[in-house]
């Protein structure tokens, strides 16, 4: 339940309901009111929030005059109160983290300190979920081997393989990890420990199992993704784990993504994140990281954007715009923290730019130019130049099979299985990675163009793009001078790595001569309203300063989940918002 304004505001709103008021100030902005010296409530001015200390009758008289909705009854100081589930502010929400990380990553460590910091500082029981230990083990205890970490390890990725393979349901890790919190939550319950428990599940190796969760969790769910270059991975799995740099090679490749689709897709999982963070050797600085983190969606009213953050945020918001039929990228250009242009991956016009659509000012209908954009021709160019190569490749060595003799020394069975083998064989090669034949303009390349066309230098800025940029486009970020380009989802298509390996180089560390590729690091797109906007986001909103213009402090130990998880259906919900209706409808 919370109220904004001030102190005299809320005993006047009071007064008419509940007699002999008095407010006195506990500590800070908490005040305590009490009615014919009886408590009735302490109210924190920073937050809004209200603590009810009355008894259920003088409760209910509250609830009514906050409108909040509540008819369940639990325990806080050994006393009854009541709990809010309509009202803005569900005090005991639940917090759902899951922890993305590439093999050899320290997210033990992350574990750790978000652990710390959630029950010293947020006054939360956190409970770990190991996916390894509590989920993969249950089912494959057989299978897990412990001679070395190589084979545990290994024998680990198998099984978890195992159990999507034949569950047939590639989110099954994150179903089983329902199953656990909801079995944990049900002891806590049966032992009467508190409700305000935050559940960190280490560790996620798929994106079914993030999207999942989401659907299980909603806006209760929050993905840390921790990044940690492979060469401090490898040197922790060589030195630390007695691994052989072989088979430090082939966990990390395998790792990173499997082709079959119930395999290891860390990659595709790593870029959904709504917080990343990284470790280079500096433990206070993932500390300070986790810290942020927790006090962004804790509702610290102060915190904003890095510019990086808010450049990337701007790459996505670019990306929003383009109408590709296979996926949205976009990029930014700034320089002395100042945006100098947008680009996404789109059809190019006549005149410059890319297509947009178009409001017609007579019917106020919305189109696209006909014969523009890919969708309006029902094709991807760059596929059907691909399935051409492929075919004439396939037809070209079908008629050296024809005409070498071979298919008179083999059955009719024979040669057909020999042709299957090859179209197969062709259509899963390297052909299927062409991206030339595309008419779409990529992002980087676009929002470099935007620059040329507007005289703009390009030299010494950043680039920011939400995805690894390809070959094609490194090659021109390399010629335009960027020194910085800051990525989000990884690309693995680009061999931007292997033909630019004299100019360029990824990490954080700036290298002479070299342009750096450098992993994002903050809060994701998803969640950039939610934690940032003081009102637009999904929670509730923020408030910065008294009536009488001082700031109001915020402090971790009162605070309160901005994005709450509650415990009851938007159904159920609306069932206590018509019973609420029907008894304040009586004063209408």
């Amino acid at each position: 339940m919370k109220f904004h304004g001030n102190i005299d505001g809320l005993v006047e709103k009071l007064s008419g309901k509940v007699e002999k008021l008095k407010s006195n100030q506990k500590e800070g902005v908490v005040y305590n009111i009490t009615s014919n010296d009886e408590k009735l409530i302490n109210w924190n001015e920073a937050t809004g929030t209200i603590e009810v200390l009355c008894d259920a009758d003088k409760a209910n008289i509250l609830f009514e005059l906050f409108n909040v909705v509540s008819d369940k009854t639990y325990k806080i100081d050994n006393e009854t109160k009541q709990e809010n589930f309509l009202g803005e502010v569900y005090t005991d929400s639940e917090l759902v983290i899951g922890l993305v990380g590439a093999v050899g990553s320290r997210l033990g460590q992350l574990t750790d300190i978000l652990k710390g910091y959630l029950v010293d500082r947020f006054k939360y029981d956190v409970e770990v979920i190991s996916v390894s230990s509590q989920i993969i083990k249950k089912y494959k205890e057989d299978k897990i081997q412990t001679n070395d970490e190589f084979s545990r390890i290994k024998s680990y990725m198998d099984s978890g393989n195992e159990l999507r393979n034949e569950s047939n349901d590639n989110s099954f890790v994150a179903l089983d990890a329902a199953r656990v919190i909801s079995e944990v939550r049900e002891q806590r319950e049966k032992e009467g420990k508190t409700k305000r428990v935050a559940y960190i599940i280490n560790s996620l190796k798929h994106d079914e199992e993030i999207k999942r969760l989401r659907q299980i969790y909603s806006e209760g769910f929050y993905q840390v993704s921790l990044y940690e270059s492979s060469q401090r991975r490898s040197e922790y799995l060589i030195k630390d784990k007695g691994m052989q740099t072989q088979q430090v090679d082939e966990l990390i490749q395998r790792d990173e993504g499997e082709e079959k689709g119930h395999g290891q897709h860390t990659r595709d999982a790593f870029h959904l994140a709504d917080y990343f963070v990284k470790y280079d050797g500096s433990y206070d600085g993932l500390r300070n990281s986790c810290f942020r983190f927790l006090s962004l969606i804790f509702g610290d009213p102060f915190i904003t954007p890095t510019f990086d953050e808010f450049a990337t945020y701007m790459a996505f918001t670019s990306s929003l715009r383009s109408a590709d039929l296979s996926r949205q990228v976009g990029a930014v250009i700034a320089r002395d923290e100042t945006i100098l242009s947008t680009g996404a991956n789109d059809i190019p016009k006549f005149g410059g730019g890319l297509y947009w659509p178009v409001v017609d000012k007579v019917t106020g209908e919305v189109t696209d130019t006909s014969d523009g954009r890919d969708y309006k021709r029902d094709e991807d160019s760059n596929v059907k130049e691909k399935e051409k190569i492929s075919e004439d490749l396939i037809n070209s060595l079908l008629k050296l099979i024809d005409s070498s003799g071979v298919s008179t020394s083999k059955n009719e069975g024979e040669i057909t299985t020999l042709k299957d083998e090859i179209q197969n064989v062709v259509k899963n090669s390297k052909i299927k990675d062409i991206t030339e034949y595309g008419r779409v303009v990529h992002a980087e390349m676009e929002t470099l163009m935007s620059c040329s066309r507007e005289s703009i230098s390009t030299k010494g800025a950043t680039l920011y793009a939400t995805t690894f940029p390809c070959h094609n486009c490194a090659k021109h970020i390399i010629a335009a001078g960027i020194e910085r380009v800051v990525f989000v989802e990884p690309y693995p298509k680009s061999k931007a790595l292997d033909f630019h390996r004299e100019s360029v180089t990824i990490g954080f560390d700036t290298a002479d001569n070299k342009v750096v590729f450098e992993p994002f690091v903050g809060v994701g797109a998803r969640n950039f309203l939610n934690v940032f906007s003081m009102s637009l986001g999904s929670g509730y909103a923020l408030k910065r300063k008294s009536k009488n213009g001082s700031t109001l402090p915020w402090s971790a130990n009162d605070s309160q989940l901005r994005t709450a998880l509650l415990p009851y259906s938007y159904l159920e919900r609306e069932d206590k918002a018509k019973d609420l209706i029907q008894r304040l409808s009586k004063n209408v």
